[in-house]
């Protein structure tokens, strides 16, 4: 009869939930071990390179979620296939563990200076390699969230007005590489004071909550949404024709004036600007074109609706 302290030993380790593992490893023997090895603890294989350059080809195609690499292989090694794979910023926080028969104090520290998070030498335990797979991808997702954060909006999940100006740079430096040209587009919500005067301030991130959530349901997923103040946003599309926006803009204020909040019809202001590729502008002058537009709109509509009461 098998008792609970038996029982616990013979028990697997819990299964990591599909973690897609990038051998580098030249010896095909080894890497054959390696393989049979993360399979029995569940680790997916997305691909075994032989060399350091196919190893960076791999992680730049596949984009695995942790490379384990060994150092010494042929054509280039793994301390500079790893440099090189983290100055791509699609693999700059891939964890990279470094599995080798070097066992000296001067590659250990080479290897960490070269990027690698951890360092095994070989011959390896398959569990203690899942435990420290386990750790560092639990640490990346902490960077990662910690990252997201920083250039996320707390109550609307958009980027934040300090991560608009970033991608705005970049997608300048893009569009004067492509030689095309984008638009930006600068909202306001009416009548945000309004209804946080009279009904409070959960009526008003009501009414934000309803304009984000209808612009998010018509972008692209190229495109970018941010907050830049209470009630102010902006939209950067990449590659895309003033018409067409000037359209779809129209088209989801008017769906969303058939929405009230106490009473009130949801509805927002809007202006655009374009960028082109030719053109020799700062980001927050080609912001301020689109707040003018925008202001310009919000005006006419109070004087419109002025009007409308004499």
């Amino acid at each position: 009869m098998m008792t609970e302290n038996q029982e616990t030993e013979d028990r697997p380790m819990e299964k990591p939930d599909k973690i897609r593992v990038l051998i580098a490893e030249d010896n095909p023997v080894a890497a054959e071990t390696m393989k049979k090895s993360f399979k029995k603890i569940g680790l997916e294989l997305a691909g075994v390179a032989t060399n350091g350059i196919e190893a960076i080809k791999l992680a730049l195609s596949l984009q695995p979620d942790v490379i384990l690499m060994d150092i010494m292989m042929p054509e280039m090694d793994g301390l500079e296939a790893c440099r090189r794979i983290q100055k791509h910023e699609m693999c700059r926080n891939v964890p990279v563990i470094f599995i080798t028969a070097l066992a000296d104090t001067e590659n250990i520290v080479k290897a960490f200076a070269a990027g690698g998070v951890d360092y095994i030498t070989k011959p390896f335990i398959k569990e203690e390699v899942q435990a420290r797979i386990m750790v560092h991808l639990k640490l990346k997702k902490a960077m990662d969230k910690l990252a997201e954060m920083s250039v996320t909006d707390e109550m609307t999940g958009v980027y934040n007005r300090r991560h608009a100006f970033q991608v705005l740079s970049r997608e300048m430096s893009l569009a004067k590489r492509k030689k095309k040209s984008f638009v930006i587009c600068y909202v306001d919500i009416d009548n945000l004071k309004t209804i946080n005067d009279a009904y409070g301030h959960n009526a008003g991130d009501q009414l934000i909550t309803e304009v984000v959530n209808g612009f998010k349901k018509v972008i692209r997923s190229s495109d970018y949404l941010f907050r830049m103040g209470g009630d102010e946003f902006m939209l950067v599309f990449p590659e895309s024709e003033l018409a067409d926006l000037d359209s779809l803009v129209n088209r989801l204020r008017q769906e969303l004036h058939q929405k009230k909040i106490r009473r009130i019809p949801i509805d927002f202001s809007f202006g655009f600007s374009k960028f082109d590729p030719t053109d020799n502008i700062a980001p927050e002058k080609l912001i301020k074109k689109a707040d003018r537009c925008m202001y310009v709109q919000k005006m006419n509509k109070k004087n419109t609706d002025s009007k409308h009461e004499h």
